[in-house]
C-alpha cells in the first residue's frame, strides 16, 4: 500500500469519529420530550466530554413550531420625531448665532419646522447655510423648513433598516435559536421564532419601542392652574388620595405636598389611562403651548396592598427632550434598595462617555428640579435632582405588583434598552403560531420519507453492484453523518425544505458512485486487471463528478445569497451535502476499493 493511502484512511477515520462526537448533543436532545429540551434536564443529560449542550441540530419553524410575526414600522412617526429633534437643533443654532426669533417647533402636523421671527429672511439664510438638507417656505410671521424629498425617502428606508437591526438584537439576546428576520415591502419586517409558543411575550418584547427620554418637569409653569375650575377636586386624607377616584378624573390639589410627602403641584388624576387621556385631550391640552410644554402621564402604584391599587397622574414637562436612551451603554435589573419598596425591582443603567457628559451638564443646571424618566410615552419616575449625576441611574417600576411579574418587566426593559430603541413604533400586521402538534408531525413524515428513500437506495446498490454497492452504501451512511454533523457544528437550522435538500444530496452521492462503478466495469470489460481498472476508473471519472457537483454548488450559492426563509434552508443543506458527497464518493470509496484490490490477483464484484 502507498504511503498516501494510510493518510487518507486516517483522515476518513478521524472525520467519522468527529462526526459522531459532534452529534452526541443532538442524540440526547431529540431523545428528550419537546417540553424539556431547552431546560436543565437536557444540559444534565449531555455528557461532560461531549460538545456544549447548545451545539445540537436546530429545527426550523416548520418542524418544531413557533411564532410568525409581520411587524409594520410607523415611518411617519419616525419622520415626526426627526423633525422635532431638528427643531431643537435649529433653536440652539439660532441662539448660538445670536439670531433673534420668538419660537421654533414642529408645524404642519409635525412634518415641518416652523420658526417665528420678526425677520424671517435672516432666519432662513442662517438656517439653510448650516442645514443643507432642508428647504424653506415663508409663512405669516415666520418661515417653515422641510426636509428634501430625497432625504426623507432615505430616512424612511433607514428607519426600517434600523428597526430590523434592533429587532434582530433583541431576538438574539432573548436566546432564540436560528430566527429568520427579513424586510418585506410596505415597511414591514417578518420575524420567525422557532420553538417559541408565547406570542404575547414576543409582541411585548419586540414591539416595545423603548424610547427612553429624560425631560425636566416644568413645576414653575402655571399653565394648568385654570384646570382646577374644570375638574372636581379629589378627596384626600393623611394617607393620600381617597381611592377609587371619581369617574372622569379629578384635580388633586394645589401646589404643595400631602401629609405623606407626596408632591402634588399641577396634577390631574384618574382611575385609568383612558380616562386621563380624555381629560388631557379635552381640558388640559388647550391650556398649554406645545412648543414649550407637553403633558406626560405616569402610573402611581399604592404599596403594601393585598391587591395592587393604582391610578394615573399628569406631569407638565418641558417640550424639549434633554437626553435619550441612545446614550445608554448598559442596562440591568437590581433589587430596589428603598425600604418602602422592599421586594421591588428597578432597572439600572450606565451611560456612555458622551452620555455621562451630557447628563452631568443637564443635572448640574437643574439642581432641585424634577427630572422625568419617560419610557415609551409613560413617565416611570420623576425624582428631584439633588446633585450632579453623571454615569449611572435607575428606573423605578413601582411596588404594588407581584415581585415575579415586576422582575419579568424589569428584565424586558433592560433587554430592550441594551438592544437599542426602535426608531419608530411598530404594529403587528399579522401573527400566527405553528402549534406544537404540527411540528412533530412534519418531523415524523419528513424523517420517514428520508429513511425510506435511503433504505431503498441502499438495497438497490447492493442488489445491482453487489460488493462495490456495499462499499458505496458505507460511504452513503458516512455522507449522511457528515452532513448532520456539519449542520450541528455551524448551528444551522434544519427545515422541511432542508430535509428535501438532504435527500437530494444523498441521491447525488449515489449518482457519483454509479458513475464510478460503471466506469470500473468498462475498464474490466477491456481486459484490465481489477487493481488497474479501479485506479483508472476513479481517475477518468474524477472530473466528471467534480464538474457535476461544482455546477450544482454554484446554483446552491446563488440560492443562499438571494433566497430567504425555506429557500435559504434548502440551499444551505444542499451545499453541505454536496461537499460531503465529493469527499465520500471520491476519497472514502476509493480508499476502501484500493484496500480490497491491493493485490494483482484480487477479484471484485461490480
Amino acid at each position: 500500500m502507498e504511503q498516501s493511502w494510510y493518510w487518507r484512511a486516517g483522515l476518513i477515520i478521524a472525520v467519522a469519529l468527529v462526526s459522531l462526537y459532534e452529534l452526541v448533543p443532538s442524540w440526547f436532545y431529540f431523545r428528550l420530550p419537546p417540553g424539556v429540551r431547552n431546560s436543565e434536564v437536557y444540559e444534565k443529560a449531555v455528557p461532560r466530554w461531549a460538545p456544549a449542550p447548545g451545539s445540537h441540530l436546530n429545527l426550523g419553524l416548520d418542524l418544531q413550531g413557533g411564532i410568525l410575526l409581520d411587524m409594520g414600522v410607523d415611518v411617519d412617526r419616525a419622520v415626526k420625531a426627526k423633525v422635532t429633534r431638528r427643531a431643537d437643533a435649529v433653536a440652539e443654532y439660532l441662539k448660538d448665532k445670536s439670531v433673534e426669533f420668538e419660537s421654533a417647533g414642529p408645524a404642519a402636523g409635525g412634518l415641518r419646522v416652523e420658526v417665528r421671527a420678526k425677520d424671517p429672511g435672516v432666519v432662513q439664510g442662517v438656517v439653510l447655510k448650516s442645514f443643507s438638507d432642508m428647504v424653506a417656505s415663508k409663512v405669516d410671521g415666520g418661515v417653515q423648513f422641510a426636509f428634501k424629498e430625497a432625504d426623507l425617502r432615505g430616512f424612511r428606508e433607514k428607519a426600517v433598516e434600523q428597526a430590523e437591526k434592533v429587532i434582530r438584537n433583541r431576538v438574539d439576546k432573548w436566546g432564540v435559536s436560528e430566527p429568520d428576520i427579513k424586510r418585506k415591502s410596505n415597511n414591514q419586517i417578518q420575524i420567525q421564532l422557532p420553538g417559541r409558543q408565547d406570542p404575547e411575550k414576543a409582541k411585548e418584547l419586540l414591539g416595545r419601542t423603548a424610547q427612553l427620554e429624560f425631560k425636566i418637569v416644568d413645576d414653575d409653569s402655571q399653565a394648568l392652574d385654570p384646570a382646577q375650575q374644570k375638574l372636581p377636586r379629589c378627596e384626600s386624607n393623611r394617607a393620600g388620595l381617597v381611592l377609587p377616584l371619581p369617574a372622569g378624573g379629578c384635580w388633586a390639589g394645589d401646589r404643595g405636598e400631602l401629609p405623606n410627602g407626596e408632591v402634588l403641584r399641577t396634577m390631574a388624576v384618574a382611575n385609568t389611562r383612558a380616562e386621563l387621556d380624555k381629560v388631557i385631550q379635552e381640558k388640559l391640552q388647550p391650556l398649554i403651548d406645545p412648543a414649550k410644554d407637553v403633558i406626560g402621564v405616569g402610573e402611581v402604584t399604592i404599596p403594601n396592598q393585598a391587591v395592587a391599587v393604582s391610578y394615573y397622574r399628569t406631569y407638565l414637562l418641558r417640550a424639549k427632550t434633554e437626553l435619550t436612551g441612545d446614550y445608554i451603554a448598559d442596562a440591568n435589573t437590581a433589587p430596589d434598595q428603598d425600604p418602602i419598596r422592599r421586594g421591588s425591582w428597578v432597572v439600572t443603567f450606565k451611560m456612555s462617555p458622551e452620555g455621562s457628559r451630557l447628563m452631568g451638564k443637564l443635572t448640574s443646571e437643574n439642581i432641585h428640579r424634577r427630572m422625568a424618566i419617560v419610557l415609551d410615552d409613560k413617565v416611570e419616575s420623576a425624582p428631584v435632582i439633588q446633585s450632579q449625576i453623571t454615569s449611572n441611574g435607575q428606573i423605578t417600576l413601582g411596588s404594588g405588583r407581584n415581585s415575579r411579574d415586576q422582575l419579568d418587566e424589569a428584565n424586558a426593559i433592560a433587554l430592550v434598552l441594551r438592544s437599542g430603541a426602535l426608531p419608530a413604533p411598530v404594529t403587528i400586521a399579522a401573527e400566527s403560531t405553528v402549534g406544537a402538534t404540527l411540528g412533530p408531525e412534519l418531523v415524523t413524515k419528513g424523517t420517514r420519507a428520508a429513511l425510506i428513500g435511503l433504505a431503498l437506495v441502499l438495497v438497490f446498490m447492493i442488489l445491482y453492484y453487489r460488493a462495490s454497492g456495499l462499499i458505496a452504501d458505507l460511504a452513503l451512511v458516512l455522507n449522511g453523518l457528515l452532513v448532520l454533523a456539519i449542520m450541528a457544528m455551524i448551528q444551522t437550522t434544519l427545515t422541511l425544505p432542508g430535509i428535501a435538500g438532504f435527500v437530494l444530496t444523498l441521491g447525488m452521492a449515489v449518482d457519483a458512485n454509479v458513475l464510478i462503478n460503471e466506469r470500473i466495469r468498462e475498464e474490466m470489460r477491456a481486459g484490465k486487471a481489477v487493481k488497474v481498472a479501479v485506479q483508472q476508473g476513479y481517475d477518468r471519472v474524477f472530473w466528471t463528478i467534480v464538474d457535476s457537483h461544482v455546477t450544482t454548488l454554484v446554483a446552491g450559492f446563488m440560492l443562499m445569497e438571494f433566497g430567504s426563509g425555506p429557500v435559504r434552508g434548502f440551499a444551505v443543506t444542499l451545499i453541505i451535502g454536496l461537499v460531503a458527497s465529493l469527499f465520500t464518493s471520491i476519497v472514502v470509496t476509493r480508499v476502501i476499493m484500493e484496500y480490497f484490490t491491493r493485490h494483482d490477483t484480487a477479484r471484485l464484484s461490480v
